[in-house]
Order: C-alpha cells, then structure tokens, then sequence
C-alpha cells in the first residue's frame, strides 16, 4: 500500500504515506472539487457481492437458547453492479446474477465486455446530462482501445508505437530509452476504451486513487444494504437474498444518499486542507522517507532498507 517503517533521530517510528499515493489522492480530490465547481453531476460506481447465508453473527434468544442457525457454509454468491449519486440510485441501473467464479474473487465474474454490456444497455441511457462517472482501478475498468507496447516489446513496435502517436524520439536510442518514452506516453494519455465512450455521450470518467474506498460514498451504500439484508435472511436461500437485495436497493431514500455523499465531500475537504499542515509535520521530523522515486539518495546505513 505504500507504506513502510522509518528510523527517526530519536527512536521513533512514523507511518508515512509514499508521495506517488498520496499525489495521486490530492490530484483526485482537485479533479473532483474542479466537476462540482463546474456544475457537473458526480455518479459513483461500484460493485460487490454477498453470500445466500449472509446474516447477523448474533441473534435475540430466549430462555429456551435457540436461535436461527446460519448455515456453515458460505453459499452462493450474487455479484451487484449499481451506481448512484446524491439524488440516488441511477434508474434502472442495477445489474445482479449469480456468480459462476470458484476462485473466491468476485471480481473473476466481472470482465470488460459485461461492464461495457452494463454501460451501454443500462447506465447511459439513465445518466444526468454531463455526468462523471467516479470508478475503481479494477482492471475491467481499464481496458484500452489499443495494445500498447511492454518492456518485452519489438523495439520496431515501440518505434512504431512513438510514431503512432508522434512522440519525438530518436530510432537509434536503445529500447530501455524508447520504452521510458511509451510508458510516459502511457501514463499521460491512457486510451481507455470507456472513457472514450461516455466522452462521445457528453460525460467523463475519474477514477479514485489507489486505496482510497472513502473517497466512494456507494461503499457505505452497499453497508446499508448488505446490514439489511442480514437482518431478513431467514431461508439462507439464493433467490430470497436476491429478493431482498432488490427490494432494500428500491427502497433506499434519497436522504440517505445525500447524507453519505454531504459526509464523503466533508472527507475530501478535511483530506486537501491537512495537506500543508501534513507537509510541515514531516519536515519537522528528523527522518528520511523512501518514496519509491529513483532520484532519490539511499541510506545505506539503515538497517530497514531492502
């Protein structure tokens, strides 16, 4: 996650967050303040999972001592995919099915081609005019329109690639050269097949920072939810679960979509305006932080270097 142990003057340790993570919060948060400025409408996605024998780990008993039994077995499990923003849920967005995966990885039942199924059967057609679309790095978010170059590439495909996309380089430079140059490429300007997507319809796509799940209000929606749930499941049965789902998601009020959000922007403005005091706090400390960048100098002396 970008962090690591640091020796201080003094014997004591801090948890510092590496720059390259935390830059990547701040140009978020700006990104984000910059849309709501402009008047556009911020619509988070996400997607999660829950099992048939989802239910409370206690439960009110008698005298008699019984209770309901949770099976001992996790069950089926659904994948939901939504999305939503202050006003509520996205109409008619809600896409549920049961999971075929036997990796134990919800996400393995995802792939690009349902998530762009998704996008353009059910999301588009229902989101505010001149929305952005707020998601995760899941892979299947990221796919891009071309295949671009890796380190084991051709360097007659890099030198294509560069010239492709006409990006000053010299031929003659050998491919370690011409591979910085791509992935600089790479890095500034991802084709990302969705974001050209929802660009052709009038919207945008920012994508949260790495790590950064309270930057997502719908996270605490699916808690509302999965809570819920829990608290009605008394058949331990796939399709009951699914009713419920269903019904708690028809359900949820507005208010409490405004709520959460009102408590993720006051989290986003408590993140941007800590930062100076953040800078200052480090730089009154006598340590030395690693964050990763390569012109940076070692100590070679620390015994907690790799």
């Amino acid at each position: 996650m970008g962090f690591r142990w640091k020796k201080t003057s003094d014997n004591r340790k801090a948890l510092v967050e590496s720059y390259d993570i935390r830059l990547k919060r701040i140009e978020f948060v700006r990104k984000i303040t910059q849309y709501r400025q402009e008047g556009r409408t911020i619509v988070y996605e996400d997607e999660t999972y829950i099992h048939s024998s989802h239910t409370q780990s206690k439960d009110w008993v008698d005298d008699k001592n019984l209770s309901l039994k949770k099976p001992i077995s996790k069950g089926q499990r659904l994948i939901i995919v939504h999305a939503g923003y202050e006003s509520g849920f996205i109409e008619n967005g809600l896409l549920i099915f049961k999971s075929e995966s036997k990796s134990g990885d919800y996400h393995n039942d995802m792939n690009s081609a349902n998530f762009e199924k998704w996008i353009r059967n059910q999301l588009l057609p229902n989101l505010p005019p001149r929305s952005v679309l707020v998601l995760d790095n899941a892979s299947y978010h990221n796919v891009r329109n071309t295949k671009d170059p890796i380190s084991a590439s051709r360097k007659a495909d890099m030198i294509a690639f560069l010239r492709q996309n006409k990006i000053p380089h010299n031929p003659q430079e050998t491919k370690p050269e011409l591979y910085n140059l791509v992935k600089l490429y790479k890095t500034k300007s991802p084709d990302y097949r969705f974001d050209k997507l929802l660009k052709e319809h009038g919207h945008d796509i920012l994508r949260l920072p790495p790590y950064s799940p309270e930057f997502n209000p719908i996270e605490n929606i699916w808690g509302v939810v999965k809570n819920w749930v829990a608290t009605n499941n008394t058949t331990f049965k796939l399709n009951d679960v699914e009713r419920l789902v269903r019904k708690k998601i028809a359900e949820l009020s507005p208010e409490i979509w405004r709520k959460t959000c009102e408590k993720v922007l006051k989290i986003e403005t408590d993140f941007i305006q800590k930062q100076h005091v953040f800078d200052a706090a480090l730089e009154s400390l006598s340590f030395t932080v690693h964050t990763g960048s390569l012109d940076e100098d070692c100590d070679s002396s620390d015994d907690d270097s790799v």
